[in-house]
């Protein structure tokens, strides 16, 4: 998995090397952060001890338009933990994702204006198992996954306004540990500020 995960990384290295140099052709730029939830559809499928699939989660990201309706941005999200447990122990799951994407809006409805994106997600899993009275053990897996997604923003002043979206990524996580349900779609329900320079 080692070897597989630096190759993965390396593509995506890659592919942000790329986006990079093309943001910095763009005609305009922004920034934002957002907070929301997370649902992790698949970790608590025929789980029938306590197990909760949702989680936290916030983002911080940066992009840039190549015309009126097309652009490009990067970001980096954290996802605090979704967890299994019982009174024997416990197993929590969290992730760190970096992304680039593409963005095609519409036009202005007047404040307001939609999209849609496709890009690739790098992320890794942290894995963390709890055994009462025995300790606990923990493990990182890591890859590349599809996203894509959907969503609004609405103009409050020329260089602020909000930004409210859903992000669909594609499955992300790793079972091969043994453990079931490792590896699940994500569906994420954000908002937050966006600022444009």
């Amino acid at each position: 998995m080692l070897k597989a995960g630096k190759a993965l990384f390396l593509v995506f290295l890659g592919s942000s090397i790329f986006a990079y140099a093309g943001t910095a052709a763009a005609q305009g730029g922004y920034a934002g952060i957002s907070a929301g939830q997370v649902e992790v559809s698949d970790f608590c499928d025929d789980v029938i001890i306590e197990c909760d699939d949702s989680a936290l989660t916030g983002r911080i990201y940066a992009g840039g338009f190549f015309d009126k309706y097309l652009a490009f941005e990067g970001g980096y999200r954290f996802v605090d933990d979704t967890t299994i447990e019982d009174n024997t122990g416990s197993i929590n799951v969290g992730y760190h994702m970096f992304d680039g994407s593409l963005l095609v809006f519409t036009p202005e409805l007047g404040p307001v204006r939609l999209f849609a994106k496709l890009g690739a997600q790098f992320w890794r899993q942290d894995l963390s198992v709890s055994i009462n009275g025995l300790g606990s053990a923990s493990e990182e897996e890591s890859g590349v996954s599809l996203r894509t997604g959907a969503g609004a923003t609405i103009d409050i002043t020329d260089s602020f306004g909000l930004r409210l979206e859903w992000d669909y990524l594609q499955d992300i996580g790793d079972d091969s540990s043994g453990i079931q349900n490792l590896k699940s779609d994500v569906h994420v329900f954000s908002a937050g500020p966006e600022f444009r320079f």
